[in-house]
């Protein structure tokens, strides 16, 4: 009877264990499953809230160039901001507001002349506005489409948008002719390009 009573308990025992061990088992199993939804959760909201990048003319550059008359010239925007949402955001954009009557290029004649209602027309349309409508990742670059409003009129623009260390760098033309900006003096782009260059560069 004693004999038959420890190998009832040698029995319970190694129940006991089994039971024990598929309950470690399973707790493990938990504790992993737990960590696999926690960080792939992680990764859904970093993706969905990728700090938005700000910049503005205090920091960073918004320059524009071409030819008059044969001559060069350069300028830049005094006052603009921007706010960028790059990949891996889902739901990446860039947007740009820009002041047309800021706009210098340390020339008297050209820079009041730019204003004019021919020009600029800064009275009717104070502000410049860029919106991206598509980021496409490159390397680690981005190809940005867009559309640019200047003077009431909105044309598509296409840009790589290079990172550079610790610098976002673009460089592309405008196509002044087609926001009619000197029709009246020069719709033929005999004295100033036709084709003017931008270029940004926005310090991180």
């Amino acid at each position: 009877r004693k004999r038959q009573s420890m190998l009832n308990d040698t029995k319970r025992i190694f129940k006991c264990m089994r039971k024990s061990s598929q309950n470690l088992m399973f707790l493990r199993c938990i504790q992993s499953l737990i960590l696999f939804i926690a960080l792939g959760l992680s990764g859904v909201i970093k993706a969905e809230t990728t700090k938005a990048l700000q910049f503005s003319a205090k920091n960073s550059e918004v320059g524009f160039s071409g030819e008059h008359a044969g001559m060069s010239f350069n300028g830049i925007f005094e006052q603009w901001n921007a706010e960028l949402v790059l990949p891996p955001s889902s739901l990446p954009k860039i947007s740009a507001t820009f002041v047309v009557s800021s706009a210098k290029t340390g020339n008297s004649t050209y820079d009041s002349t730019l204003p004019t209602g021919d020009w600029f027309d800064v009275n009717n349309h104070p502000v410049s506005q860029f919106n991206s409508t598509e980021i496409i990742v490159e390397g680690k670059d981005y190809k940005v489409n867009g559309e640019l409003t200047l003077r009431g009129i909105s044309r598509p623009v296409t840009f790589l948008l290079r990172s550079q260390g610790n610098q976002l760098t673009a460089n592309f033309n405008i196509d002044r002719l087609a926001h009619n900006i000197g029709m009246e003096s020069d719709p033929s782009a005999e004295w100033v390009s036709q084709h003017i260059r931008m270029k940004l560069s926005l310090k991180k």
